[in-house]
């Protein structure tokens, strides 16, 4: 077996074990399968912030503004912002704003994770690529998920089935693959109507 083809099989397992703990509802399992501040040590961000007039604005010609002493600046001599808390690591929800920074995306799926009595993931069209120390998925999650099971009984909630597709970024780090991007959006359903409409003249 080639390395490129071990470093596709070590990616989709990776990504696995990211869903499996997803369904056992093990937050520190989810934890460790995302880069930290040590994974991170060599990454620089670049913010464009035009809004703000902050750093990364874009001056006329097109030329931005750079602050040296301000660490998220990529011209910035003050080394890089924390990773633990700053917007290398990045997360969108379905329907949600994109989060940034490890503290922001490990509180949202502790927050899902609390809201969810059941969930369960089947993986589709799942697709892995592997350039250097960086891998990109991407793949359908089929969703079956269960809400607040009723105060007078046993049973679950009722279940709900949801398509969404995925892109799951991974870079390599002596402790293997970890997450470094999920972005998930979700799948409109198509209807009957569209099919029985006659084209307008």
């Amino acid at each position: 077996m080639t390395r490129a083809q071990t470093d596709v099989e070590q990616v989709e397992l990776a990504n696995t074990a990211f869903y499996e703990a997803l369904e056992r509802g093990d937050f520190d399992g989810v934890s460790d399968l995302w880069l930290d501040a040590a994974d991170l040590a060599d990454a620089a961000t670049y913010s464009e912030t035009p809004e703000t007039g902050g750093p990364g604005t874009v001056r006329e010609g097109g030329l931005p503004e750079i602050d040296l002493d301000d660490p998220a600046d990529p011209g910035s001599t003050a080394g890089p912002e924390p990773a633990s808390e700053g917007p290398a690591i990045s997360c969108v929800h379905p329907g949600w704003p994109v989060l940034t920074g490890r503290g922001e995306v490990l509180r949202s799926y502790a927050l899902i994770m609390a809201n969810t009595e059941y969930i369960q993931f089947f993986l589709t069209d799942l697709r892995v690529c592997v350039a250097g120390d960086t891998a990109l998925v991407t793949c359908t999650e089929n969703i079956l998920s269960g809400g607040p099971a009723p105060q007078d009984g046993d049973e679950l909630g009722p279940l709900v089935g949801q398509l969404v597709v995925a892109t799951n970024v991974f870079r390599r780090t002596p402790d293997g693959w970890k997450l470094w991007s999920h972005h998930a959006s979700p799948v409109l359903a198509e209807t009957g109507d569209d099919e029985d409409e006659e084209p307008s003249s």
